[in-house]
């Protein structure tokens, strides 16, 4: 996170464009923000609603700084561009519990924004993403295959304010007519088994606030699936979101939207399927 805050201003200046245009700098203060008080809570083991306080706060700095959704009202796009930001924040801190999970879909995900985002046209995601991936790849022979740091909430939630951010922007300025989707689309295989864990906790009573080992990555490797194995399918799912996202982006906004969707899905009910047929074979207990 040092390293990308300190080269994002350079980055800036090199390719041309202002250092600190105003939405560029509320990001960085969410960012300072975010990532200081992630630090302390690693530290102190803060209560989850000043973390939650902390997530809305920086949110709302980055939608007020004016990167937000505009649909369908201005009112209620910003209510969602924060929503947003807050869901995928916590989703990638959530998920950041394998050699090389979040690190690998990260950066797998931010050299695919690169490529596809003059398609787009969205340029000016190309640099940041690439700083993105660069800073994500110095960190990865840490963490892959033989994890000796995990990203921790200061690395896990930083990243996940800076990939949402991209997303809103994207969706925002966009030319395709169902451009919106990539940042959805890369980020889906964290998304899916987030959202996944959480209804199946809820519909068995469990507390969504309490730690657990039942998200899908997890289990599947309780199921004696090695981790790198496990990272390695996550980062082919986190490119096929953006191989989906690129060949339904020219589409209509129904007809793309339906299409990618389902794209998206039936892998991931592929991998669920997986992961129950692997816990009747090798038992895990409750999950």
């Amino acid at each position: 996170m040092v390293a990308f805050g300190a080269g994002y201003p350079a980055l800036h200046l090199l390719t041309g464009q202002p250092a600190l245009s105003f939405p560029t700098f509320m990001v960085a203060c969410a960012l300072a923000l975010l990532c200081g008080l992630s630090w302390l809570d690693d530290l102190y083991q803060w209560p989850a609603a000043l973390k939650l306080a902390a997530q809305t706060a920086a949110a709302c700095m980055i939608v007020g700084g004016g990167i937000r959704l505009n649909w369908p009202t201005p009112l209620a796009g910003a209510g969602l561009s924060v929503f947003w930001l807050v869901f995928i924040t916590n989703a990638i801190n959530f998920m950041d519990g394998l050699n090389g999970l979040i690190a690998g879909c990260l950066t797998c995900a931010a050299l695919a924004c690169a490529i596809v985002a003059p398609f787009f046209g969205v340029p000016d995601l190309q640099w940041p993403a690439l700083l993105l991936a660069c800073c994500l790849l110095g960190f990865l022979p840490f963490n892959f295959p033989h994890a000796r740091i995990f990203m921790g909430d200061v690395g896990s939630q930083g990243c996940g304010l800076l990939v949402g951010t991209a997303a809103l922007h994207i969706a925002s300025h966009t030319v395709q007519p169902c451009g919106w989707l990539l940042g959805p689309a890369l980020l889906f295989p964290l998304i899916y088994d987030v959202v996944l864990t959480l209804i199946r906790r809820w519909y068995a009573g469990d507390s969504l606030l309490q730690a657990h080992r039942g998200h899908l990555y997890q289990v599947l490797h309780r199921s004696a699936v090695p981790a790198p194995t496990l990272s390695i399918m996550e980062w082919g799912l986190t490119l096929w979101g953006g191989i989906v996202a690129t060949l339904v982006a020219p589409t209509s906004y129904v007809w793309g939207s339906t299409s990618g969707l389902i794209l998206l899905v039936l892998p991931q009910l592929a991998w669920t399927a997986w992961g129950v047929a692997r816990t009747r074979k090798h038992p895990v207990g409750k999950w």
